[in-house]
């Protein structure tokens, strides 16, 4: 009998342990989730300056999609806050967007990691005052969040499109 109730009790405590780590993942899902769409709307309304302050110092960011004679083979790589946030402040002085406009048809989460599917829908402005460009194209944005901070952004973009 002393053995069965052992094995009951360790059966018992293994499944609350199970239980418990599910729903921290659950809650840290729930949390990479809130502040990845916070980051996403402030990088779709052009806010270099919110964006900033949701970003680890240590931020991976790379679009190896993205291809130009300024940008290389190999797309955008930066391996920190600064060098990221200079990258898109250059793209901004060169390019003026009013809003990369992102819509978004499918967004889940897994592991911390926020994945974005849908497009970007990029208004820019053009020498004709009061006219404006709108660019559109297939997107996947994958944001990594750990500790409340992005920590990882990976665009992959139909430049070609």
């Amino acid at each position: 009998m002393t053995r069965v109730l052992t094995t009951l009790a360790v059966a018992i405590s293994a499944t609350f342990t199970l239980v418990a780590a599910a729903n921290a993942q659950e809650d840290a899902n729930a949390e990479a989730e809130a502040v990845a769409r916070a980051y996403m709307a402030l990088y779709s309304a052009v806010d270099w300056d919110g964006m900033e302050a949701l970003l680890a110092e240590n931020v991976r960011f790379r679009d190896t999609t993205a291809q130009s004679p300024d940008v290389g083979p190999d797309g955008y790589a930066e391996d920190s806050r600064d060098g990221m946030m200079a990258e898109l402040r250059t793209f901004g002085e060169t390019y003026n967007p009013i809003e990369l406009g992102f819509e978004w048809d499918q967004v889940f989460t897994s592991n911390s990691r926020v994945v974005f599917i849908g497009h970007v829908n990029a208004l820019y402005p053009t020498e004709t005052p009061d006219q404006n460009f709108r660019w559109r194209a297939e997107q996947v944005t994958v944001i990594t969040v750990r500790d409340g901070l992005v920590v990882s952004h990976q665009d992959f973009a139909n430049y070609a499109h």
